[in-house]
């Protein structure tokens, strides 16, 4: 911890690492989405939303298991400690990730509620 706050002091290399990790993980969305509806294409509402909690939750799982595994690779190997330096932006972009993945899981539940009430048992 330093004495005092300092904001984020964007450089380069900084913007280069954000602009391939939001690429990334709209490449990932990008290609699961697609994938999982041509192979099981969803019926209603709810498991087309279903899709998308599966979709930025693995994303969002993917992601965490990276962010973990960079401290000991930046140990093991020096071509890591710039991923270790900018750690924290991918931490962040995960936060988003997970938040949206649980967004569309009280979506869901939501819409699954609404479903039921409405359909005739």
């Amino acid at each position: 911890m330093s004495v005092g706050f300092r904001a984020v002091q964007w450089n380069k290399s900084k913007v280069i690492y954000d602009i391939i990790l939001v690429t990334v993980v709209a490449l990932f969305i990008g290609v699961f989405l697609p994938i999982a509806y041509r192979i099981d294409p969803p019926k209603d509402l709810p498991a087309a939303i279903d899709l998308r909690i599966r979709a930025f939750g693995s994303c969002a799982f993917l992601m965490l298991t990276v962010i973990l595994s960079i401290g000991p690779l930046a140990r093991l190997d020096r071509r890591f400690l710039p991923l270790l330096y900018n750690r924290r932006h991918f931490g962040v972009l995960t936060f988003v990730i997970a938040s949206l993945h649980v967004w569309f899981m009280l979506d869901g539940m939501r819409c699954k509620g609404r479903c039921q009430t409405c359909s005739p048992s």
